[in-house]
């Protein structure tokens, strides 16, 4: 009789990890389709973040890098613009830019991680050209509904170079 439930509670115990395996995403592979679906769900949730995030406010420009696979018209939707590599350093050459860089979509744990970059890089008016960039990271899920994200890493603050104030007590 024992045999008999633990052959039973073995089964069970089978069937349910295979059944938590089905959802899970097939290990190294993302058809374009799903990527762009992943890029879209990120571009979403990056609307909603913007506001709260200093200094990157409106940012609506894409890098094309990593991300060529993308039809246009399923960012012009959402109000993002893509543009080339070279578009973006031409306009860098005279200019201030403010773009997206997709910087790696990848399996992880059975999850879609992206790293998205926020770039400003250009020439100001009478000073040297500069770059800067903060990196976020989203961890992206299918769902019976689609692709949800969720943003899991930022950027810490950044680093004052100011000499510190001593003050002492008297």
């Amino acid at each position: 009789m024992t045999k008999f439930v633990f052959t039973i509670l073995i089964l069970l115990i089978a069937s349910g990890v295979l059944i938590a395996r089905g959802q899970q995403i097939t290990a190294g592979f993302l058809s374009d389709n799903d990527k762009a679906d992943i890029i879209e769900t990120v571009l979403d949730l990056e609307l909603k973040a913007q506001a709260s995030i200093t200094g990157f406010a409106n940012t609506r420009k894409v890098s094309s890098d990593n991300i060529e696979f993308i039809e246009p018209s399923r960012l012009s939707k959402r109000g993002f613009t893509l543009m080339t590599g070279s578009e973006l350093r031409e306009s860098k050459k005279d200019h201030v830019v403010e773009y997206l860089l997709f910087r790696r979509i990848y399996l992880r744990d059975g999850a879609v991680v992206v790293v998205l970059s926020h770039v400003i890089e250009g020439r100001p008016c009478f000073s040297a050209p500069f770059s800067r960039q903060q990196s976020y990271t989203y961890e992206c899920r299918r769902t019976f509904e689609g692709w949800t994200a969720q943003l899991i890493g930022r950027p810490g603050p950044l680093n004052s170079f100011w000499p510190k104030r001593w003050v002492t007590r008297r």
